[in-house]
């Protein structure tokens, strides 16, 4: 089964995980990385690599969930691309996460990873557009 970190700014990951595992119940394999102002870079990158050893152990691979493209918990992140198996997708929310937990079964990292960006994006509704 493939390992799913979600590395983000303050709390957004632990507050994601949380509320995912409030809809779905509880899962494996899946680990928040909050990087905060007052953590350094090498101690975040020892939490990045603390929870890739986790998250890994099964060998299917690991995808990396960001909250956004050019911050501090995508850019430590990139450092484990040169990883067989690992892809990092940006612009992490809720319908992405669902799906990933849910979907990672017998996929391929990047074939999870290429169907979670066109997920996402299909994700974002506007509802004033369905109901009126």
């Amino acid at each position: 089964m493939i390992g799913i970190i979600v590395a983000t700014h303050s709390r957004l990951a632990h507050e994601l995980l949380q509320t995912a595992e409030m809809i779905i119940g509880p899962f494996a394999l899946v680990e928040p990385v909050s990087i905060d102002r007052e953590v350094s870079v090498d101690t975040a990158k020892q939490q990045l690599q603390q929870s890739f050893d986790r998250v890994s152990e099964d060998g299917d691979g690991v995808i990396i969930l960001t909250d956004i493209f050019g911050g501090t918990p995508t850019n430590i992140s990139a450092e484990f691309l040169a990883v067989k198996q690992v892809e990092i997708l940006t612009g992490v929310n809720l319908p992405m996460l669902l799906k990933c937990i849910s979907a990672r079964r017998g996929m391929q990292v990047d074939e999870l990873t290429g169907m979670l960006k066109d997920y996402a994006r299909n994700a974002v509704m506007r509802p004033s557009e369905l109901l009126g």
